[in-house]
């Protein structure tokens, strides 16, 4: 993972791409659930397998199956879904709060997680 910085780029800009993330990522969930729906309906795959949890103080457990079923799909894609709808939510905030925004030719500088953005300052002055 990978974080950089966006020093100076206008609110306008940084608005069209939380839209333009926001629909990627609602493509991310739509895959998955047909994927999740193609393993669900799946027939020669056991409900059950043997599994190991790693658990990490102040992190999340790992949990590793020793062989595919569909008890491991569903966790797999809950945990993926978890991730998922905080990114959404994220996306979500940002469209509302810049949208207000948008129009005033007002510049932001932006820090990034991935693609997320995870601090915005909007500066109110050229100067």
């Amino acid at each position: 993972m990978s974080s950089s910085v966006d020093v100076n780029i206008s609110i306008d800009e940084l608005y069209r791409r939380i839209l333009e993330n926001k629909k990627r990522l609602i493509g991310y969930v739509e895959n998955l659930l047909a994927v999740y729906d193609k393993v669900n309906s799946a027939d020669d795959l056991p409900e059950n397998s043997e599994r190991v949890v790693i658990d990490i103080p102040n992190s999340f457990p790992i949990i590793v199956y020793k062989s595919p079923s569909r008890k491991a799909y569903q966790e797999l894609f809950s945990k993926a879904l978890l991730f998922l709808k905080l990114e959404y939510a994220i996306y979500e905030t940002l469209e509302s709060r810049l949208g207000k925004l948008k129009g005033y030719d007002l510049k932001a500088m932006v820090r990034y997680f991935n693609d997320i953005p995870t601090t915005i300052v909007i500066m109110l002055s050229n100067e």
